[in-house]
């Protein structure tokens, strides 16, 4: 019951303000089958970061086309039966984007990916082990040498900024970052992107970080993080579509539902 009131709250903020939402259970933050189960029934496809993930998700009835495949190792193997079976895969690194380019060739055809871009959005720490830097270029210069290359096309931008992040306007800076570079890359190579994905890390009510404050004070509402990342889309879509919009919300989803049990020897 928690789970479900936690996750319409959620959607509710965002599907209310937006026409196309979707979410995607983030598997690591709790990859339990049953768990699972419950999310996907109330609409989410699957988030995953391995291969052992990914065949869960299988293994659970969901299909390559629901399956976001994140993560910044993917090997050979995994990559090839993901794209065979039509997963949205999420580039992280040049050596994903070679083989990439590799398995189009042993299949005869062109892929279409997302790309995972870190940012600085006035948060401490930064993270910027995940995907390809905007701020450097390095992220559009990544997607030049996918569209050089002429065997992948880009349809979805990703970005995960943080985890139980407490400043809903950090989104709201993602969100403009990922808007600017989508409207320079449909420009730039005459593409669509069909989805941005602002991953996940949207704070829940159990107390992670120590603070003074009540969780109640400190922690953004729902409403807060839609109207943060909503409104920009809004302002800032140039295109004739507006994009599909994915969010990978764990931890927000699951904490306040449960609680851990252990004995310490």
């Amino acid at each position: 019951r928690k789970i479900e009131e936690l996750y319409h709250k959620l959607y509710g903020a965002f599907s209310a303000r937006y026409p196309d939402v979707t979410f995607a259970w983030s598997y690591k933050t709790n990859y339990l089958n049953e768990v699972c189960k419950v999310y996907h029934d109330l609409g989410s496809i699957a988030e995953v970061v391995s291969e052992f993930e990914y065949q869960k998700a299988r293994a659970l009835g969901i299909e390559g086309k629901d399956i976001i495949f994140n993560g910044p190792y993917k090997p050979y193997a995994d990559l090839k039966i993901a794209v065979e079976e039509g997963a949205k895969i999420h580039v992280d690194n040049l050596f994903e984007l070679d083989d990439l380019e590799k398995i189009a060739d042993e299949l005869g055809v062109k892929i279409p990916v997302a790309i995972r871009i870190n940012m600085d959005t006035g948060t401490y720490p930064q993270w910027s082990r995940f995907g390809f830097n905007y701020e450097s270029s390095e992220a559009y210069e990544a997607i030049k040498k996918m569209y050089d290359g002429g065997k992948l096309y880009l349809n979805g931008l990703h970005t995960h900024i943080g985890t139980f992040m407490l400043d809903a306007n950090a989104y709201k800076l993602a969100t403009i970052k990922i808007m600017q570079l989508k409207e320079r890359v449909e420009r730039d190579f005459n593409a669509e992107i069909e989805y941005i994905d602002l991953g996940g890390g949207f704070a829940s009510k159990s107390n992670l970080k120590s603070t003074y404050q009540s969780v109640d004070v400190i922690v953004p509402t729902a409403d807060d993080y839609a109207e943060a990342i909503i409104n920009v889309i809004y302002e800032m879509n140039k295109s004739e579509n507006l994009p599909k919009l994915v969010l990978e919300t764990g931890r927000a989803l699951i904490d306040e539902a449960g609680f851990l049990l252990t004995s310490v020897h």
